[in-house]
């Protein structure tokens, strides 16, 4: 039985000459990889676009537990057009850098409409903002607040001397293994957690403060996913904030 899809796509793998395996993060059924086709004919060189990194799709499609094989997705097109996201080279730096990261860190996410909700709506906000400055902390942000919809949001009640990465709150004394903040670094959590979309340019770093920020951000994952790998769009971040 057919079923309608909307979802958007984390990444594409090739498949012979005229097939793509595409992985996406979909409303109604989570993290669900498809095999769509490819082919030079007219009638197939535009939906190859479909399938750029964070595309927002909609589709029909077959699926079928234990079928033995992926699902096909049919009538394929895009539910949101992006404005500015594709031409901009700050903010599609960022997209291949997000890109990269939602597909490790939702590698086994169930169907969660707010996680959706959230990466759509994040997705669309810096598609459409327009001032360089006031995008300068999205990735920032938006690490921050997706850990709560993956359920890894870290506790930030009673700050104390030291944050302990691995357990995710604080503590009065060095813990045993080497992720942890030390105390200036364990207060500002708090402060840096409220940060969000519409007040994040209030928020002036460094170069190296936010490097900092974002290094402490992707240890964290990889202390919480299982098999977060290290993610090879994070040098092309440093160098578009250096």
């Amino acid at each position: 039985m057919q079923e309608n899809i909307r979802g958007i796509v984390l990444r594409t793998v090739k498949y012979g000459d005229t097939s793509l395996i595409v992985d996406l993060f979909t409303e109604s059924r989570g993290r669900q990889s498809f095999m769509a086709s490819t082919s030079r004919a007219k009638r197939f060189v535009r939906s190859v676009s479909f399938w750029q990194p964070l595309s927002m799709v909609e589709f029909s499609a077959d699926i079928r537990p234990n079928a033995g094989k992926l699902p096909r997705p049919v009538d394929v097109h895009p539910y949101y057009n992006y404005v500015d996201l594709p031409f901009s080279p700050v903010k599609s730096t960022l997209a291949l850098f997000l890109a990269e990261f939602l597909c490790a860190a939702l590698r086994e996410e169930k169907e969660s409409t707010p996680l959706y909700r959230y990466l759509e709506f994040s997705l669309q906000w810096l598609d459409m903002v327009e001032n360089p400055s006031a995008m300068a902390n999205f990735h920032l942000v938006f690490l921050m607040h997706l850990s709560r919809f993956i359920g890894i949001y870290p506790n930030l009640e009673c700050p104390d001397l030291y944050f302990d990465l691995l357990s995710g709150c604080y503590c009065d004394r060095p813990p045993s293994h080497s992720h942890y903040l030390r105390y200036a670094e364990a207060q500002t959590l708090p402060l840096l957690f409220r940060m969000d979309y519409p007040t994040m340019h209030l928020f002036r770093f460094s170069r190296q403060d936010r490097q900092r920020i974002l290094h402490v951000l992707n240890e964290y994952y990889r202390l919480h996913v299982p098999n977060f790998p290290e993610l090879k769009s994070l040098e092309v971040l440093h160098e578009l904030y250096s």
